[in-house]
Protein backbone atom coordinates (compact mmCIF):
# COMPACT_ATOMS: atom_id res chain seq x y z
CA UNK A 1 0.00 0.00 0.00
CA UNK A 2 2.41 2.31 0.99
CA UNK A 3 4.98 1.45 -1.96
CA UNK A 4 1.65 2.12 -3.95
CA UNK A 5 1.75 5.89 -2.53
CA UNK A 6 5.27 6.13 -2.96
CA UNK A 7 5.19 5.05 -7.08
CA UNK A 8 2.08 7.57 -7.70
CA UNK A 9 3.76 10.21 -5.79
CA UNK A 10 6.98 9.89 -7.85
CA UNK A 11 4.52 9.70 -11.71
CA UNK A 12 3.00 12.35 -10.49
CA UNK A 13 5.74 14.67 -9.67
CA UNK A 14 7.15 13.46 -12.87
CA UNK A 15 4.87 14.80 -14.66
CA UNK A 16 4.64 18.16 -12.69
CA UNK A 17 8.33 18.83 -13.31
CA UNK A 18 7.41 17.86 -17.52
CA UNK A 19 5.00 19.93 -17.39
CA UNK A 20 6.92 22.96 -15.94
CA UNK A 21 9.73 22.55 -17.88
CA UNK A 22 6.92 22.89 -21.09
CA UNK A 23 5.73 26.24 -19.43
CA UNK A 24 9.19 27.73 -18.40
CA UNK A 25 10.56 26.77 -22.22
CA UNK A 26 7.44 28.73 -23.50
CA UNK A 27 8.12 31.41 -21.16
CA UNK A 28 11.72 31.67 -22.60
CA UNK A 29 10.60 31.86 -26.20
CA UNK A 30 8.37 34.72 -26.00
CA UNK A 31 11.00 36.34 -23.61
CA UNK A 32 12.95 36.20 -26.10
CA UNK A 33 10.82 37.75 -28.46
CA UNK A 34 9.50 40.66 -26.48
CA UNK A 35 13.81 41.16 -26.13
CA UNK A 36 13.71 41.11 -29.72
CA UNK A 37 10.60 43.35 -30.31
CA UNK A 38 12.09 45.58 -27.66
CA UNK A 39 15.43 45.95 -29.12
CA UNK A 40 14.37 46.68 -32.87
CA UNK A 41 11.88 49.63 -30.94
CA UNK A 42 14.73 51.05 -29.27
CA UNK A 43 16.87 51.33 -32.33
CA UNK A 44 13.89 52.66 -34.40
CA UNK A 45 13.23 55.29 -31.64
CA UNK A 46 17.00 56.27 -31.71
CA UNK A 47 17.45 56.71 -35.69
CA UNK A 48 14.20 59.13 -35.37
CA UNK A 49 15.76 60.54 -32.95
CA UNK A 50 19.04 60.85 -35.22
CA UNK A 51 16.89 61.92 -37.66
CA UNK A 52 14.80 64.83 -36.45
CA UNK A 53 18.27 66.27 -35.16
CA UNK A 54 20.33 65.87 -38.73
CA UNK A 55 16.86 67.75 -39.91
CA UNK A 56 16.44 69.98 -36.84
CA UNK A 57 19.99 71.00 -37.69
CA UNK A 58 20.19 71.52 -41.28
CA UNK A 59 17.60 73.95 -41.16
CA UNK A 60 18.88 75.84 -38.94
CA UNK A 61 22.39 75.98 -40.98
CA UNK A 62 20.18 76.52 -43.86
CA UNK A 63 18.29 79.22 -42.00
CA UNK A 64 22.40 80.82 -40.56
CA UNK A 65 23.47 80.66 -44.25
CA UNK A 66 20.21 82.25 -46.07
CA UNK A 67 21.34 85.26 -43.78
CA UNK A 68 24.84 85.41 -44.27
CA UNK A 69 24.41 85.19 -47.58
CA UNK A 70 21.05 87.75 -47.80
CA UNK A 71 23.55 90.06 -44.91
CA UNK A 72 20.39 89.81 -42.60
CA UNK A 73 17.94 91.99 -45.33
CA UNK A 74 14.48 89.93 -45.27
CA UNK A 75 14.19 87.23 -48.03
CA UNK A 76 11.19 89.07 -51.00
CA UNK A 77 9.94 85.40 -51.81
CA UNK A 78 9.66 84.36 -48.13
CA UNK A 79 5.99 83.92 -47.38
CA UNK A 80 4.01 86.33 -45.24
Amino acid sequence: MLADLVAAGGLLLVLAGGALIVVVRRARRLVRRADWLLTRASAAVAERRRASITVGGSQLVDHLLGNIARDGEPDADAAR
